[in-house]
């Protein structure tokens, strides 16, 4: 976990690729992807079948460790249309049922709005505004407010003298927006030159560093 200050707000960057806000009791994720895995298989692509639910499992212990009380999902909450992964997800949510969640719906975020409402998530399909934030999926054209986004899916190349280069997710802050990792494991990554953003917050296994 990283302290940092954004927009006069105390933030804590975590390992497990979220944004906790402890001033709301918010946690902020963004590309989980969940069904992804089941839609690779149903084309013939071999990937684990408990992809998922790590997941799934990882989320709920940081909502149990922080006694978060509002979730925001910064878009593609779901990759594509309906399967046996997004049917998990009602078991899920029936454990967490006093959890306030909003979905700030991304591009893949495609199924009928009336399962979204059955699983009690607050739409947003232009943005969330909380605080100092808005809070999309894309950064916006002319957005008055710092933005929080994903879709990225950031992550920087290191090299180190005598080993291997390794490709880490990483947090990425500009002047006027601040990039979340994909939380999903199973989501793939877009390298980063980090000489074009102001700070940048790599995710080394179980720790958050401040890179640049």
């Amino acid at each position: 976990m990283l302290d940092i200050v954004l927009q006069g707000e105390k933030v804590q960057l975590l390992a497990e690729r979220a944004m906790y806000w402890p001033a709301q009791k918010m946690l902020v994720v963004a590309d989980l992807h969940w069904g992804k895995s089941a839609h690779f298989r149903k084309h013939g692509i071999a990937i684990p079948g408990n992809t998922q639910t790590q997941d799934e499992v990882k989320l709920a212990k940081l909502i149990s460790q922080y006694s978060v009380e509002r979730l925001v999902i910064a878009g593609d909450m779901f990759h594509s249309k309906h399967n046996k992964e997004v049917d998990v997800f009602s078991h899920w949510r029936k454990g967490h049922e006093d959890l306030y969640i909003d979905l700030v719906t991304g591009n893949h975020d495609i199924l009928p709005q009336e399962m979204y409402e059955g699983w009690n998530l607050q739409l947003h399909t232009h943005g969330l505004k909380v605080g100092p934030f808005f809070i999309a999926h894309d950064v916006p054209e002319d957005c008055p407010d710092f933005c929080i986004h994903g879709h990225i899916h950031p992550a920087i190349r290191i090299s180190r003298r005598g080993h291997n280069t390794i490709k880490l997710s990483c947090f990425c802050e500009d002047e006027d927006r601040f990039i979340l990792p994909a939380f999903g494991q199973f989501t793939g990554t877009h390298v980063l030159d980090p000489a074009e953003h102001k700070h940048i917050y790599v995710i080394a296994e179980e720790a958050v560093m401040k890179w640049t």
